[in-house]
């Protein structure tokens, strides 16, 4: 049997969290946070002078909270950063759930990063293969090569799109407010991208993090868009995506009329069917399949 892939095994994720690497109590309140994900930050996040500090507060970290359900993923630097052997080394202690790779250039930091990750693992007495990596999305090269990137490595997780780099290369002009249709295309091919080879793909945060409707707008187009969670730097930013991520109830409606319609179609021996002014067939049966289960693990998750 075939091993499931990270979109199989990691269903309903919704939102993740990022923290500074340097500061236990905020790793602690993650550690609490109703996220699905991690960034735990170890690269642009932590002066130069205060990496090696910040790799031993996330062992400790990882190796002294509770992180039942979260995927962990501690933000390492780039390969032709000088950093990234240390960071790997040392955090391979705490068995993360994988590494989000900074500043991906191509298949060929992947595969270099595959082979410290290897090294470290053997090291720390893990099994091998056990860390996966995740990569940011953030250089023209890797845009153009996230096909090639999905494959890589056995170990791919997912792609986490960083759009404010990225824009820098490519030329688009971001404007931080509502659907940003000026990045319409290159969260989509992140998206297309990861989920053809079987990946999670992950959003940037709302910059405006005090701004719960803004925060809410931004992450239902990212959910309506297709990426499997959003990144948020506030905590208090977490419900807004999380609702924004959770199916509506007019979804759930939608979804109830969809199988409602199929049994009635089935028992009169027809293919295609019409419900709530819809022609509908089998096509829309996985969206109203995803749409339930999404809204049963929502149910469980506020204990109703």
């Amino acid at each position: 049997m075939s091993e499931p892939t990270p979109r199989e095994k990691y269903v309903g994720l919704r939102s993740g969290l990022i923290t500074s690497g340097l500061d236990l109590n905020r790793l602690q309140k993650a550690s609490a946070a109703d996220a699905d994900f991690i960034h735990i930050e170890l690269e642009d996040g932590i002066p130069p002078a205060r990496k090696a500090e910040a790799r031993e507060t996330v062992v400790k970290a990882l190796t002294t909270l509770d992180w039942s359900g979260k995927i962990t993923m501690p933000r390492v630097n780039s390969v032709d950063s000088g950093c990234l052997e240390d960071d790997i080394d040392v955090v391979t202690a705490g068995s993360p759930t994988a590494f989000l790779l900074a500043k991906c250039q191509g298949p060929e930091d992947v595969h270099y990063l595959d082979r410290v990750i290897d090294r470290a693992e053997r090291r720390h007495g893990l099994v091998s293969g056990v860390i996966k990596i995740a990569l940011m999305i953030e250089r023209a090269r890797a845009f153009k090569t996230m096909d090639t990137l999905a494959t890589a490595s056995l170990r791919m997780l997912a792609f986490h799109i960083g759009p404010t780099d990225l824009s820098t290369e490519l030329g688009y002009r971001r404007t931080y407010v509502g659907q940003e249709l000026e990045t319409f295309f290159v969260r989509s091919s992140v998206v297309v991208a990861a989920h053809s080879s079987g990946l999670l793909a992950f959003d940037t945060p709302c910059v405006h993090f005090r701004d719960q409707e803004e925060t809410y707008r931004q992450a239902r187009w990212s959910y309506h868009t297709g990426f499997d969670a959003k990144s948020c730097v506030y905590p208090p930013q977490l419900a807004a995506v999380n609702r924004a991520f959770s199916p509506t109830a007019d979804e759930i409606h939608w979804a109830n009329e969809v199988f409602a319609g199929k049994a009635e179609a089935e028992a009169a021996g027809v293919a295609v069917w019409e419900r709530a002014g819809m022609m509908l067939d089998d096509a829309m049966v996985a969206r109203a399949t995803s749409i339930l289960a999404a809204a049963e693990k929502a149910t469980k998750q506020l204990g109703v």
